[in-house]
């Protein structure tokens, strides 16, 4: 189902790694580098945006609150040397998103630890059905995105997906 979308998306990320931004090593290695935040942040934004809007579904906007939930779970699962979603803490995805301010609601959280590119992991979530019904639930409106990348290269990603409460959000 998915996959007539994830091609022209994996033909976007090859031709996009022709920059100077993350690389992979000889050794297979994808290696990020500090001044790469903004650049895999809005590639994985533009990539499950065109997943969804391949779906019929609305895009969803890059949120500060929801990315500070997803960073505080990413480095924390590195901590932790498990991908799963409770934190060191016995936090939630509910609890961090509440601990963010993010003046919405938890839609999903979706995690992995892997060696491999932002865009391979999001296409092995999209092919794991739960993770890509996550990624592609039509209530998300907003969506965090983060990683901690241990020394040997073990990358910990981390999505967490909200719908944005207007009226909280506009201060009433």
């Amino acid at each position: 189902m998915f996959r007539k979308i994830l091609l022209p998306v994996l033909a976007l990320a090859m031709l996009s790694a022709c920059d100077m931004g993350p690389s992979v090593s000889s050794a297979g290695v994808y290696h990020i580098r500090p001044g790469d935040v903004g650049e895999i942040q809005y590639r994985m934004l533009d990539s499950v945006n065109a997943l969804r809007r391949g779906a019929g579904v609305a895009p969803v906007v890059l949120n500060a609150n929801l990315t500070a939930a997803a960073e505080t779970h990413a480095r924390d699962m590195s901590r932790q040397a498990r991908a799963w979603p409770f934190g060191s803490d016995n936090s939630s995805p509910y609890d961090r998103v509440a601990r963010s301010g993010f003046g919405g609601s938890l839609v999903a959280e979706v995690y992995a630890q892997t060696y491999e590119t932002e865009l391979e992991t999001l296409a092995a979530w999209v092919d794991d059905g739960a993770w890509g019904d996550a990624i592609m639930d039509p209530k998300a409106t907003d969506m965090g995105f983060a990683w901690q990348q241990d020394r040997n290269g073990l990358i910990w990603w981390a999505i967490t997906l909200g719908h944005a409460n207007p009226t909280l959000n506009a201060g009433f």
